[in-house]
């Protein structure tokens, strides 16, 4: 095996951080979606049922970062206590290549934590113990 291989992914790799903190062994992010909301408009004087759709509000879905369990715990600390949970952050997604250059980055803004969950001894799991952080937000956008 050449040298260059064994240091490498074969797709690359995910890199999370907050608070200018890289987040150790992240290596899943839910996907990122932003949805509108549809409204249904009539006019005053149109029969009933006749009417047309225009956009709403634009909102984020909650995402969910994961990792095996074990490591540091980030995660938890920021899940554990009525003070941490009420601290937003923004957390920033990086996309890696096999060397570690960035791809693709998204900035997530102003996020909480909503569930800390730990799932043990999971048939088929990648890891004995595998963590997981949902986080409500204010949105995203690629940075």
């Amino acid at each position: 095996m050449s040298k260059d291989k064994k240091h490498h992914h074969k797709h690359g790799s995910l890199r999370v951080s907050w608070d200018g903190t890289v987040i150790a062994g992240v290596d899943r992010v839910s996907p990122l979606v932003r949805s509108v909301e549809v409204i249904t408009v009539r006019e005053g004087s149109s029969p009933a049922g006749a009417g047309h759709m225009v956009p709403g509000h634009i909102g984020s879905e909650p995402v969910t970062l994961e990792r095996p369990a074990g490591g540091d715990t980030a995660f938890e600390q920021w899940a554990g206590s009525a003070e941490s949970i009420a601290v937003k952050k923004d957390v920033t997604v990086e996309i890696l290549d096999r060397e570690g250059g960035v791809v693709l980055a998204y900035r997530i803004h102003r996020c909480w934590p909503t569930e800390y969950r730990v799932a043990l001894l999971e048939p088929g799991s990648r890891a004995p113990a595998v963590e997981q952080l949902r986080l409500e937000n204010d949105g995203w956008e690629r940075v």
